[in-house]
């Protein structure tokens, strides 16, 4: 059995090299019309937490966020007083940022010397992405969000620091994001796949960190972007910064295959020079199909055994349930019965969703629901999402739906979570 957590692991890390001088410089940044990209204004984001404070003086100190995510380290002779510091969170108005925000305070107070901002990312932040792509952001009062180049990067803990002499809104970004038009084909079938980037301006000598505008298509160094398959069956033909995957004939054993860019990091005054990598999986889907992500990691249902499939369903009271590969397996279930097409928010009565996501199928303890309970009298909690069934055909056709939710490790007051997106296709026979 082929371990899919291995492979995406695996196949996102950079190859790090030396090859890039300080003084080469990324081609200007263009749209589609050929025009430089402008950056973006962002709403500043509301305050979602309390903030943690603390005065520092001319000693120098640390403070660290509650969940211990950012740490600020100021050195002696930073501040000439003592100093009330403090670290808020705050909504993340990045779109596309993976991470959380805070806001580091006091704002507009210039340091005598470089305040350092440690930035150590979360599981769920990690889950699928190539840690060597992403960077320090801090928006300004004005809205504008700037990548700073200057982000280093701990290759063993994937923390994240940078120096700095002012404070604002901070958060992380990937510098590229590799996008895919569809990530489940047909046999036979075919995915358009393009590299992209967040930055928005022309990149000049005397610039060190980039405004970051809307996602746009990747138009740097487009001539030393590889292309390749990192594992599985199909075919790529590359063009550039995009690339086009053609399926196999029929349904491999070897599902899904992973499609892999290399690209320069090139950055003017950038400690992180070199070549980064970045990969997707495409799923070549037979007729009936569940397939999940979970914290990003994708994983789709075993494949039939004498002619018989893994999916299971029955729609007078709507369930759908499938045996995935890894030993996983997965029940959503709407009670109370869906005759049509709908959207089913989660919760405990009749036309109220629930998914039951197990990490072992043989063990009860490894489950994780769509809902929690916060302590012993608690109400319970549930998730956000939905269940959308999209097509809900007669007896011989298919029944089709997509899903999101988080969900909680099951027998645990305040448990930890995971974050599930999937979708189903399976032919109804009742």
């Amino acid at each position: 059995m082929i371990n899919w957590k291995i492979i995406a692991c695996f196949a996102i890390i950079a190859v790090l090299t030396g090859a890039c001088r300080k003084n080469e410089t990324t081609p200007g940044i263009k749209d589609g019309n050929g025009q430089p990209a402008k950056p973006v204004k962002r709403p500043l984001g509301l305050v979602t937490g309390p903030a943690i404070a603390k005065a520092i003086g001319p000693a120098g100190g640390t403070l660290a966020s509650a969940d211990n995510r950012i740490l600020l380290e100021v050195p002696p002779g930073a501040v000439q007083t003592n100093v009330q510091f403090s670290i808020q969170p705050v909504e993340n108005t990045l779109e596309g940022s993976p991470g959380k925000a805070f806001r580091l305070l006091p704002e507009g107070v210039a340091f005598t010397r470089p305040v350092t901002i440690r930035y150590t990312p979360g599981a769920e932040e990690l889950a699928g992405i190539n840690p060597d792509v992403l960077f320090l952001a801090y928006q300004n009062k004005d809205g504008y969000h700037y990548l700073a180049a200057n982000t280093s990067i701990d290759p063993a803990t994937h923390q994240l620091s940078v120096q700095t002499k002012h404070f604002s809104d901070w958060s992380i970004v990937e510098l590229f994001e590799l996008e895919a038009d569809t990530t489940q084909v047909l046999p036979g079938g075919k995915a358009q796949l393009q590299l992209m980037w967040h930055l928005g301006s022309l990149l000049t000598v005397d610039t060190t960190d980039q405004p970051i505008g809307d996602l746009i298509p990747y138009d740097g160094q487009v001539s030393k972007v590889k292309w390749s398959m990192a594992s599985g069956k199909g075919k790529i033909t590359a063009n550039g910064a995009k690339c086009e995957y053609q399926a196999p004939g029929e349904v491999p054993d070897e599902n899904p295959a992973f499609v892999s860019v290399s690209v320069p990091i090139t950055l003017y005054d950038s400690k992180r020079t070199g070549l980064a990598m970045l990969t997707t999986p495409i799923f070549t889907m037979p007729d009936e199909y569940l397939m999940v992500s979970v914290d990003r990691i994708p994983f789709i249902n075993n494949p039939p055994e004498n002619g018989e499939s893994s999916i299971r369903m029955e729609v007078d009271k709507f369930y759908v349930s499938a045996q995935l590969q890894d030993g996983h397996a997965i029940y959503i279930l709407i009670p109370g019965g869906v005759m049509g097409t709908g959207s089913f928010p989660y919760g405990e009565d009749d036309k109220k969703a629930y998914i039951d996501f197990s990490t072992n199928a043989t063990d009860i303890l490894n489950s994780w629901v769509t809902h929690k309970l916060n302590c012993e009298d608690c109400d319970p909690v549930f998730s956000g999402g939905q269940v959308k069934i999209s097509k809900n055909g007669k007896i011989g056709e298919y029944v089709e739906g997509e899903f999101t939710a988080e969900v909680w490790k099951i027998g645990q007051y305040n448990p930890p979570k995971k974050q599930l997106s999937g979708k189903f296709r399976v032919l109804r026979t009742i």
